[in-house]
């Protein structure tokens, strides 16, 4: 496994979309679709569309990911079998740190009916054809939209300023996540509050939360160096860097 790299964004970064989908070679298109007929058996998986990352291009002054389009069993293959690497699908998302009004950095536990239970990491999600607008991928749209599912945050006035800090590249499956500083209007409290009257409107209509828990640590060196070093549950492989990187701002 490659280690996960934080590059700081100092470029416009322009996400786009090729209209020629992912061709595979037919051998091993033909171990996706053997896969796909034995892992989904119960029809528990959805074959949605999933967008591949194509090509990384960049000069001094632009930064542009192209992606493809591809669809789950490309993605789930590749996931689930982590030895393959010139073909493996590779998916670029957008994650947000989220930090409150007094000062509390948020993220969260994912919940047990998730891909990843008990995982620790910010709110963010894939890329979906809702994102696009002239072959441009809106990557804030697509934050925000996350925003509103994970934490129930609704109200764009509730959020003061949604900047782009970071891309990861490398880390479990070199995956590219766009990483945005989240700052709200709302105190920790008033967040709390907020999620609380979120997750009894999801359960009221028979659905979970996507976090089963929020966590929260204040922005200073010292709660930031503590979580770092004393944290034990399994954490999405930019959490970490990324805490560590908004940590020496602070310093």
């Amino acid at each position: 496994m490659k280690p996960a790299v934080l590059t700081y964004v100092t470029k416009p970064l322009s996400v786009k979309l090729d209209e020629i989908p992912v061709e595979l070679p037919e051998p091993f298109q033909d171990k996706v679709e053997n896969f796909w007929s034995e892992i989904n058996k119960d029809n528990r998986f959805t074959r949605g569309e999933v967008f591949h990352v194509n090509t990384v291009e960049e000069s001094q002054d632009f930064l542009n990911v192209i992606l493809k389009r591809s669809d789950y069993a490309y993605y789930l293959y590749s996931v689930r079998n982590k030895q393959i690497e010139m073909e493996r699908c590779r998916v670029i998302y957008s994650a947000g740190l989220v930090e409150t009004a007094d000062s509390f950095f948020v993220f969260g536990e994912m919940g047990k009916n998730t891909a990843y239970p008990g995982r620790l990491q910010c709110v963010g999600g894939g890329l979906s054809e809702h994102d696009l607008q002239d072959s441009v991928f809106n990557l804030e749209k697509s934050l925000l939209r996350e925003l509103h599912e994970e934490l129930g945050i609704i109200d764009n006035n509730d959020v003061k300023e949604c900047t782009v800090k970071y891309m990861k590249t490398g880390g479990d499956f070199d995956f590219i996540t766009v990483l945005y500083h989240i700052q709200l209007n709302l105190t920790l409290e008033q967040l709390d509050e907020q999620y609380k009257v979120f997750c009894k409107a999801l359960m009221a209509k028979g659905e979970s939360p996507e976090f089963q828990r929020i966590v929260w640590l204040k922005n200073n060196n010292k709660s930031i160096d503590e979580f770092i070093r004393n944290e034990k549950r399994d954490s999405v492989d930019y959490l970490f860097p990324f805490l560590k990187e908004m940590n020496k701002t602070l310093q």
